[in-house]
């Protein structure tokens, strides 16, 4: 989403939140970033039987919202507690940008984890260590809250692998939590911020079918895109395998 208020977003999401809301339904699950200031239009034509509460920290929240055809526990937010930049660098400690994560319930007795995040934005030094530091919080949540248990963690990472530093930081997640980009297990060619990572576990299989990204499915009549990022998809079978 490109949520903040009109003049500020990078599209025109007065008109484009309510364009996207019905498409939304095509989906089992939706996470969102800088859903900021115009949820209502959002959520307007949503049929989904599950819809989180949105985050209040700070003046408009993490922008972190989550659509979900299955059950599923609280949402937890965790603002980071490092970013860089104020009217500059992204401007990212203007908002209260972070992760959420909740357990979804595939069937009776069977959860899956499920991580959102938004990362900082930019390409300075400084946003880069904010990076790093913020990907520091997430791997300690993720041992906290999900150790040895499937999990999905996406978003937009604000990665980008020709640099470095960004690479060395998604490689560090990737390798110490044993994750697998979604991207690069279907060799989808170019690789976006916007990423899809996740894992088995020994008692639920996650089964990878497909990647798309979803560039006809969110246009306008024009067919300009209906936010600054194009939305991006993955597809996935299960198998339990059984609790120990």
């Amino acid at each position: 989403m490109a949520g903040l208020p009109e003049p500020f977003s990078g599209s025109r999401p007065a008109k484009y939140s309510q364009l996207i809301s019905p498409r939304l339904n095509d989906f089992d699950l939706v996470l969102t970033q800088e859903d900021f200031w115009y949820h209502r239009d959002l959520v307007s034509a949503s049929k989904f039987p599950h819809v989180a509460k949105r985050s209040r920290a700070g003046t408009l929240g993490d922008g972190l919202s989550r659509f979900s055809r299955f059950p599923m526990s609280e949402v937890q937010h965790e603002a980071w507690r490092a970013c860089s930049g104020y009217l500059r660098r992204g401007s990212d400690c203007m908002t209260a940008k972070g992760f959420a994560w909740a357990r979804h319930e595939l069937a009776p007795g069977i959860w899956l984890d499920v991580y959102d995040l938004h990362m900082d934005a930019g390409r300075d030094p400084g946003d880069q260590e904010a990076r790093a530091a913020e990907m520091d919080q997430l791997i300690a949540a993720i041992r906290r809250h999900s150790a040895g248990r499937a999990l999905i963690v996406a978003g937009d990472w604000n990665l980008y692998c020709q640099r470095p530093r960004d690479r060395a930081v998604l490689q560090k997640l990737l390798d110490e939590e044993h994750l697998t980009d979604v991207c690069r297990a279907l060799n989808c060619g170019e690789e976006r911020v916007d990423r899809i990572l996740f894992r088995s576990s020994a008692e639920l299989e996650l089964i990878l079918r497909n990647y798309r990204v979803e560039v006809e499915r969110f246009q306008n009549d024009q067919g300009g895109q209906l936010s600054d990022h194009e939305a991006v998809s993955a597809v996935f079978a299960w198998k339990y395998l059984g609790a120990d």
